[in-house]
């Protein structure tokens, strides 16, 4: 019904997974909770960036600071 085969005499094909390079990029925003929101908007706006992308907005112990992070990844060619 099948036929047999010599397969099992050739070396095995070797496997290798694509790399796949990224750049990396982090903002950091760190002020007052309203100028960060209002600056996550602005870039929003722009095209830069999803507002998701930003983690959320965290306080630093200091009056009124908050610390939010988007890190931005890139592909690169090669």
């Amino acid at each position: 019904m099948f036929e047999s085969s010599n397969l099992g005499d050739l070396p095995p094909v070797p496997f290798t997974l694509p790399i796949y390079r990224q750049e990396i990029l982090r903002h950091i925003l760190l002020g007052d909770y309203a100028a960060m929101t209002e600056a996550i908007h602005q870039m929003a706006a722009l095209g830069y960036c999803d507002k998701i992308a930003w983690s959320n907005p965290i306080a630093t112990g200091r009056s009124g600071e908050y610390l939010s992070i988007m890190t931005r990844r890139r592909g690169v060619g090669g």
